[in-house]
């Protein structure tokens, strides 16, 4: 259970949580909406954060693991020179994807994530690898924005499309990453080359991963889009909203603009190790198309500091 401490709280022996306030520091439209994001993603990974890593393709996907880890290694081969522990922040952690090869690796991680639900998954896996990572409670904007802490790497894991403002977080992580350190995204969508098609696609392989990964949930999903069909748009957002998922994806469909995060990291003094983009899909019949469609694609950006 956790203490009522707004500071520290322990569960079982698992890492330390630290609690960090969850209110947006925005004002008028765009914080109220910034603050709508992070509830929803809150309370939208409160429910899914149990079948997360069986459901979602960055985590059991093989091949995209393999793909962390060789990003992983390329990072760490610039760490040997440092003569100390790398210190590294993952934004975003979630159930630990990201964070458990870091810290196989020997590396101090500090997670940050909007979910206890999430955090609490990664401490149990943390622990049975014997690992203690930093775990923080706190919307990653707010964290960025209060923190003076500086990283040797900030990294996000398919986070940027949830996040109200992505090329502002993007830039405040800029900020938290050391001279020489490194900036790491991926697993995020594009702007997509033909909106229609990407969203029909996105529907057709939506529908089979569940039919696949989580097959109790078809018929009430099925439910749920029928229902936003004749659901009134959200004043704020110009969207249907029936449920958190429709608000915590919240790029999801009109994509990251991978070319401005890349330009703006440029301009923060950064060097752009390595900028790609690739076909995505929730199942393998999606990916398979896609390799040849390019409908769906996820960009992965390195890029590392200079001084």
């Amino acid at each position: 259970m956790r203490t009522p401490s707004s500071q520290m709280v322990c569960s079982r022996a698992l890492p330390e949580i630290i609690s960090g306030d969850a209110t947006s520091g925005g004002a008028g439209r765009a914080g109220t909406a910034e603050a709508r994001i992070i509830t929803a993603n809150r309370d939208f990974y409160r429910q899914i954060a149990e079948k997360y890593d069986r459901y979602e393709s960055c985590v059991s996907n093989a091949h995209l693991q393999e793909i962390l880890e060789a990003d992983l290694d390329k990072i760490h081969s610039c760490f040997t020179s440092l003569g100390r522990t790398p210190r590294c922040l993952d934004c975003g952690g979630g159930t630990g994807n990201l964070a458990l090869k870091m810290l196989a690796r020997g590396w101090n991680v500090t997670v940050v994530d909007v979910s206890d639900d999430m955090l609490d998954v990664l401490g149990e896996k943390a622990v049975a690898n014997g690992f203690l990572p930093r775990l923080i409670s706190s919307p990653i904007e707010q964290y960025l924005a209060s923190t003076n802490r500086a990283f040797d790497l900030v990294a996000f894991n398919s986070v940027l499309h949830h996040l109200y403002s992505y090329a502002r977080v993007a830039g405040l992580a800029a900020t938290r990453v050391r001279a020489g350190g490194f900036f790491y995204s991926n697993f995020d969508p594009v702007v997509p080359p033909n909106p229609f098609w990407a969203r029909t696609f996105e529907s057709l392989d939506i529908a089979a991963a569940k039919c696949l990964f989580d097959p109790r949930d078809v018929l009430p999903g099925i439910w749920r889009r029928m229902q936003k069909l004749f659901q009134r748009r959200d004043s704020l957002f110009g969207r249907p909203l029936l449920s958190a998922g429709d608000l915590a994806e919240y790029h999801a469909r009109t994509g990251v603009d991978d070319v401005q995060i890349a330009r703006l990291l440029e301009c923060s003094g950064f060097a752009i190790v390595e900028h790609n983009r690739y076909p995505a899909g929730r199942t393998r019949a999606a990916q398979f198309l896609n390799e040849r469609l390019r409908l769906l694609e996820n960009f992965k950006i390195i890029a590392r500091r200079e001084g």
